[in-house]
């Protein structure tokens, strides 16, 4: 089960824990399936918060049932599936 914050995320980016967000919700087979691809590619340590979107009425508006989203800020990177080549390419480009 993935561990999710119980707040949503601080309104300004430089406050929050990590650069990237992950976006699920609890018991969600493709939310766990990302983070493990995540972890598998970037290493167990990479930096990730994990924001439960049923913790706040505007992220459930906002998502839905469209989980889990990965997020960098205000860039979308992956949505449903991780897309290692597509995460790569990104942060090889922000580096």
């Amino acid at each position: 089960m993935l561990r999710a914050s119980a707040v949503s995320p601080p309104s300004r980016a430089d406050e929050r824990l990590s650069r990237y967000v992950l976006y699920s919700r609890r018991d969600c087979r493709l939310c766990e399936e990302m983070l493990a691809a995540l972890r598998a590619q970037m290493g167990t340590d990479f930096p990730v918060e994990i924001v439960d979107v049923d913790s706040d009425p505007a992220l459930t508006a906002r998502y839905g049932e469209h989980v889990p989203v990965l997020m960098d800020r205000d860039t979308e990177l992956c949505r449903y599936h991780f897309d290692s080549a597509k995460f790569a390419a990104y942060a090889d480009k922000i580096r």
